[in-house]
């Protein structure tokens, strides 16, 4: 099985990070968003960086040092609200760790059962963020396959000799279009990072009719 992000083949293509706590909080939305407008999307796992815990002040923080700061204390606010409205359960948003074998399942479950893919993600996120799921297990994540309805057995065996170079080649096909935020969300040749971008993207799938939405 070869992957491909194949970016046009959707309207609209999402990216996000099992790790990441912001992907968490578009998940749902961008679920509600595909159903309420009847626009299909192309899920794809992007790896970026853990989000970083704000730092304890010290004697001599320059302003950058308090920028960084004070913007790592407003994303938590941001996914404590947020993820309280959600009824998300958020156990560590700082958790690190290797996620391949959950974007292998991912991705398997993408190319064999696609219109299972939504259900089977918000299963992986909601195991994951309630620290049920060790992502770099594959057994685990086999689990999570079948109960999806696909073959856990046949994931297991894809993903322990194609799936890593595959994935990797998808990675690397990703970063050539300089994707490297999540969540990204790609309309075209337009590319927006942020769940804040909804009613834009919504204006562009309607073909740009109506007022702009600023």
């Amino acid at each position: 099985m070869s992957l491909t992000a194949d970016l046009g083949r959707v309207p609209l293509t999402l990216l996000l990070d099992l790790r990441h706590p912001l992907a968490y909080l578009a998940l749902h939305p961008a679920m509600a968003f595909a159903a309420s407008e009847g626009v299909a999307i192309d899920w794809l796992p992007l790896t970026v960086p853990p989000l970083n815990p704000p730092t304890e002040p010290a004697e001599g923080d320059d302003r950058g040092i308090r920028h960084r700061r004070h913007r790592a204390q407003a994303i938590a606010r941001e996914v404590r609200v947020y993820g309280d409205a959600q009824g998300l359960v958020l156990r560590e948003i700082y958790r690190r760790g290797d996620a391949q074998a959950a974007n292998l399942g991912w991705l398997w479950v993408r190319d064999r059962i696609p219109d299972r893919l939504p259900s089977f993600l918000a299963d992986l996120f909601r195991a994951y963020w309630s620290m049920d799921l060790d992502a770099s297990d594959g057994e685990q994540v086999a689990n999570l396959v079948d109960a999806a309805g696909g073959d856990g057995a046949a994931f297991l065996c894809w993903s322990t000799a194609e799936g890593p170079p595959a994935a990797d080649s998808l990675a690397g096909e990703l970063r050539a279009h300089g994707l490297f935020q999540v969540p990204a969300y790609v309309v075209g040749d337009e590319v927006f990072s942020g769940r804040q971008h909804l009613p834009m993207i919504r204006w562009l799938l309607a073909g740009g009719s109506g007022p702009l939405p600023i």
